[in-house]
């Protein structure tokens, strides 16, 4: 297991999940009797906030991803038993 890249893993799932729930909380809230312009903006702001709320998913997920490779990770072992020699049978 390589502690660096589970580390990093574990670092952008809890990044990716918290800002993921931060802007689903700041969620825009529309009010009654809006203008066509502030409208148009409060929906701006409602594609926005779900466009940055997916991006923060998938960062989380792909943080989950690399940390669950990082499991599997195994570094090589210096000094371990080479190649077995074997010899040819001698002709006679």
């Amino acid at each position: 297991m390589d502690k660096r890249v589970l580390a990093l893993g574990a670092t952008m799932l809890a990044i990716g999940f918290s800002f993921y729930g931060y802007l689903s909380e700041t969620e825009p809230a529309g009010t009654a009797g809006m203008s066509d312009d502030e409208k148009a903006k409060f929906d701006q702001d409602v594609v926005m906030n779900i466009g940055l709320r997916n991006i923060a998913g998938m960062v989380g997920g792909l943080g989950f991803f690399i940390a669950l490779i990082s499991i599997g990770i195994r570094g090589r072992k210096k000094g371990g038993v080479g190649k077995t020699i074997t010899h040819k049978p001698a002709e006679t």
